[in-house]
């Protein structure tokens, strides 16, 4: 509420064990917190282009694995690729491409909020406050074909119901500032988090 009344476009959601009742009373759970951020546009093809935002293109290539992906940066007032690094968050690929590096957004939220107090890094989680891990993320409202496939794969199954494969179809995902730790671009890279789809099949 407080970060919606100062005028952030940001979704605050509660995951994890403690959120879902997973947990039980004295094992200490960590709080698991989501920041999922719509400020920026996530786009699945240049056609998702949006004038004034800064516009990010999920991008697959031959370093990328499942559920992992770079993020081409493109610019505000045309659908055309950004060619300089003039943010700090921004990196140059090798093969020449500006990037959004998710290693850099982490650092970026740590240094917006050392005065809080003892921030901490826990390889998405990026926290001032203990016991508490917190994800900055980015919402993708897009339809997404990894989704649609396991919907697919799930349709005329007794489970999960159709009624809960629509709620999916049309749910956010996030992308984590989270590399595959044996990827050379680990830094660099982003993944994608069905969160709100995994809580739907828990409860």
């Amino acid at each position: 509420m407080k970060v919606q009344l100062l005028g952030y476009k940001i979704k605050c959601l509660h995951f994890g064990s403690q959120a879902e009742g997973t947990t039980v009373p004295g094992l200490q759970s960590d709080i698991d917190f989501l920041i999922g951020r719509n400020s920026l546009n996530i786009m699945r093809v240049r056609r998702d282009w949006k004038a004034g935002f800064i516009n990010l293109l999920m991008l697959y290539d031959e370093i990328t694995s499942t559920q992992q992906c770079l993020l081409h940066v493109y610019r505000m007032n045309t659908p055309k690729l950004v060619t300089e690094l003039f943010d700090n968050r921004f990196v140059r690929k090798y093969s020449g491409e500006v990037l959004m590096s998710a290693e850099r957004w982490k650092d970026e939220i740590e240094m917006i909020n050392k005065d809080k107090g003892d921030v901490t890094q826990n390889w998405p989680s990026v926290s001032w406050i203990h016991n508490w891990d917190m994800v900055h993320a980015f919402a993708v409202c897009k339809p997404l074909p990894e989704i649609q496939h396991w919907i697919d794969k799930c349709t005329g199954r007794p489970w999960p119901p159709a009624q809960l494969l629509e709620a999916a179809r049309v749910a956010s995902c996030f992308l984590v500032p989270a590399g595959h730790p044996d990827h050379d671009c680990k830094r660099e890279e982003w993944r994608l988090s069905p969160d709100l789809i995994e809580r739907m099949l828990l409860l």
